[in-house]
């Protein structure tokens, strides 16, 4: 009966990884089932380390605000200052102009030059105000400038593990080659399989073996086993790709003898008749 091949595409599409499983190979060359579901961990695992990143991301951005708001508080101190500082100067103008103009008004001019000097007193107070307000948002900069730095490598490292699963399970293999018997002798007692290598290397891992059963069976882990004398098709799958399977022959004979000559027959070491 004809084998009815039948691509991906036309199967229906799984909503989720829970629960689906592969066909696979263990270290021992024996076929296992194979879950997908810790994909599902993985990405679940990325997403959370993404939104860890873009809350790290919201904070610096309101520790930029908050440094940005006492940047303007102090530039404003900065600005009161240079206005009193200007008042005193003018009120201490005042007060010379006071002192030439009259001794008589000294004690006047004396009482302006003190007010000027506490003018200048609580100039001088503010400015410093102004100058630790400076200090503290520079502070708050560099704090912002450290969290935006860590909220960076968070994003990277995001990216990194991003791209390493990619490569490490969409990658999917473009060439095969085989190598099996075409012709087994019936009742010859040596382990036959055929053998596979996907290129390129680590992409695929899996490959199905289909075959007709009229020579030859072949098991999941690609082992021959000899049925009768004919000639069977043998499908070769890889399942991460199945539009690169490979369809071989492979033929049973009966036993037969090799002549050396035209009236003599090939002979093993001790003396008996050699079959083929």
């Amino acid at each position: 009966m004809a084998i009815r091949k039948k691509k991906i595409s036309e199967f229906p599409l799984a909503e989720t990884l829970i629960g689906l499983f592969t066909i696979g190979v263990n270290s021992k060359n024996k076929s296992v089932k194979v879950s997908l579901e810790f994909l599902k961990t993985s990405a679940d695992n990325a997403d959370k380390a993404a939104k860890s990143a873009n809350n790290a991301a919201a904070k610096a951005n309101e520790a930029a605000t908050s440094a940005n708001n006492a940047a303007d508080s102090a530039n404003t101190a900065a600005e009161n200052a240079d206005s009193a500082a200007d008042k005193a100067k003018k009120a201490t103008q005042s007060a010379n102009a006071a002192a030439e103009n009259a001794n008589t008004k000294a004690g006047a001019a004396d009482r302006s030059a003190s007010s000027a000097n506490q003018a200048a007193g609580l100039a001088s107070s503010q400015a410093s105000n102004a100058e630790d307000k400076a200090s503290k948002a520079e502070n708050a900069a560099n704090e912002t400038t450290k969290t935006n730095e860590v909220a960076l490598a968070t994003i990277a490292r995001l990216e990194e593990l991003e791209e390493s699963l990619v490569g490490q399970y969409k990658m999917i293999p473009t060439a095969m080659a085989l190598t099996y018997p075409k012709a087994i002798t019936l009742r010859n007692p040596s382990a036959l399989r055929i053998a596979y290598e996907l290129f390129p290397s680590n992409t695929g891992r899996n490959v199905l073996f289909l075959s007709d059963d009229n020579a030859v069976s072949v098991l999941p882990n690609g082992g021959i086993i000899v049925r009768r004398a004919g000639v069977s098709k043998v499908h070769a799958i890889p399942t991460e790709n199945t539009e690169i399977y490979q369809t071989v022959e492979i033929k049973v004979v009966e036993p037969y003898m090799r002549k050396t000559a035209p009236s003599a027959i090939r002979l093993t070491g001790s003396g008996n008749i050699r079959l083929t």
